[in-house]
């Protein structure tokens, strides 16, 4: 009748397989007199191949194929404050997901700070940025079918945000 319906459906099987490493130290651990900074850091990475699409992206629908993050802390020494912050990356995701149809995702960062005041140990005021970078995510997605062929792009706005709270332990 005209139409192309897309239904996301099970077509066989597939394979998967990752890696993830994952440090947390604290400075001082390495250096004698560092500053009170916690660090941490985790790295993913993520294979994976569906039986009865032809590559090279024949992946699960929506898997990276690797991811990042970074961070720390620092307790500063003189007063009750702690900063703080985080980074997470994940890399542009490419995947063939039907014989006819190829979807590809934008690159996604996302930096968190934060600040957090320890007035007693049952009161805290804590200061946070999220998603302070702002990006938007991109989303593409090309159909070729041979008869029909369709390309879109979809850009979702993404905006920070910040909160302040104040902490009670009641």
């Amino acid at each position: 009748n005209g139409r192309w319906v897309s239904s996301p459906a099970n077509i066989g099987s597939a394979r998967t397989s990752g890696i993830e490493l994952e440090a947390k130290f604290q400075l001082a651990e390495l250096m004698t007199d560092a500053p009170n900074v916690d660090l941490r850091a985790n790295y993913s990475r993520f294979w994976s191949s569906v039986d009865g699409i032809p590559g090279p992206d024949n992946r699960l629908d929506q898997q990276a194929a690797q991811t990042a993050n970074v961070g720390l802390d620092y307790r500063m020494k003189t007063l009750p404050l702690t900063f703080g912050g985080s980074f997470n990356w994940t890399p542009a995701i490419h995947v063939q997901t039907s014989l006819a149809e190829r979807v590809s995702t934008g690159r996604k960062r996302q930096l968190d700070l934060y600040t957090l005041w320890k007035y007693k140990p049952d009161l805290q005021l804590r200061i946070s940025g999220s998603n302070l970078l702002g990006e938007d995510y991109d989303n593409f997605r090309v159909v070729d079918t041979g008869v029909l062929s369709q390309r879109s792009a979809t850009s979702s706005r993404s905006y920070p945000a910040v909160s302040v709270k104040l902490e009670m332990k009641l």
